[in-house]
């Protein structure tokens, strides 16, 4: 509520005005403007509004039956008429020319047969065609990377040649070991002896193999089966495809010798070491009639 004093906002619950400290006296709710006071009930300006003149007469409709826009139809046109640019005579003009000019003859209507293409009975030869049963696919033989004529030894040469080598290595490491015991010295095979004897009996390859790179030669075991080592190209391997070689049978023996069972399924029977170095042993001499057959 309000006080009646000073028109103070009062809690309904207060009995006095906080402004005034007079008593506010509890009056029942407003119902009408007229309880308010005339501070908080200023009524805003009326507007005036003159009326519209009503128009004289019917409404002017359109053609189409809608309301026109101005009441007032224009009487005059704006169209202007073509007559009106030129004269009689002019136009007499235009029509002698017009009828002088030579018309184009029309286009003459005719009906067109097209020939449908006959179905061939042989395909291109540059088409592929497909394959069924009764017709052999003809497969075209692998381009060998050997460009010389120089056939690649048999496996049965090259595994003879292995073994020549490894009895030479075994006749040296026995003529060594026996040489060293005839001096006294004493052979103790135990279990902390013998893992260092077989490393070194495993080493004695190796530099049997190396020393015979590094001199640029053929392994005796290799001259002693009638094979040389040759490129793809027919001549001697340099020294850097020797250190490729050995490189490369070290990877074939230890990959568990999948790469020396490569020549058994390879075109050429070569095997990896032989890929890596270029090179591939080969026959020494001309090849007797006796190994042309072993070789087909």
């Amino acid at each position: 509520m309000t006080c009646q004093h000073c028109q103070t906002w009062v809690l309904d619950e207060d009995h006095r005005c906080r402004r005034c400290g007079r008593r506010v006296r509890s009056l029942p709710s407003r119902i009408s403007p007229n309880t308010y006071p005339i501070a908080a009930t200023a009524t805003a300006p009326a507007y005036d509004f003159e009326p519209e003149p009503e128009p004289v007469g019917p409404p002017v409709l359109s053609k189409t039956g809608q309301q026109a826009l101005f009441t007032a139809p224009a009487t005059e046109t704006r169209v202007i008429p073509f007559e009106s640019l030129t004269t009689q005579t002019e136009r007499e003009s235009i029509r002698a020319r017009a009828a002088d000019l030579s018309r184009p003859a029309p286009l003459k209507a005719a009906k067109v047969e097209v020939r449908r293409p006959r179905a061939r009975k042989n395909g291109s030869a540059d088409q592929r065609r497909l394959e069924f049963l009764g017709q052999e696919e003809v497969l075209q033989a692998p381009q060998s990377s050997i460009i010389c004529n120089a056939p690649v030894a048999p496996v049965a040469l090259r595994v003879e040649a292995a073994l020549l080598d490894t009895l030479y290595i075994a006749l040296g490491c026995l003529f060594m070991a026996g040489l060293f015991k005839y001096v006294g010295g004493p052979f103790s095979l135990d279990k902390h002896t013998l893992p260092f004897l077989v490393l070194a009996l495993l080493t004695v390859p190796l530099w049997y193999k190396l020393l015979w790179t590094c001199v640029n030669l053929d392994t005796p075991g290799t001259r002693a089966a009638g094979l040389r080592v040759v490129d793809f190209d027919g001549n001697p391997p340099s020294q850097l495809r020797r250190y490729q070689r050995f490189a490369g049978g070290l990877l074939s023996l230890t990959a568990a010798c999948v790469g020396l069972i490569w020549s058994l399924v390879d075109e050429d029977s070569l095997t990896w070491h032989d890929y890596i170095s270029n090179t591939f042993p080969t026959l020494a001499s001309e090849p007797t009639p006796e190994t042309e057959a072993s070789l087909n």
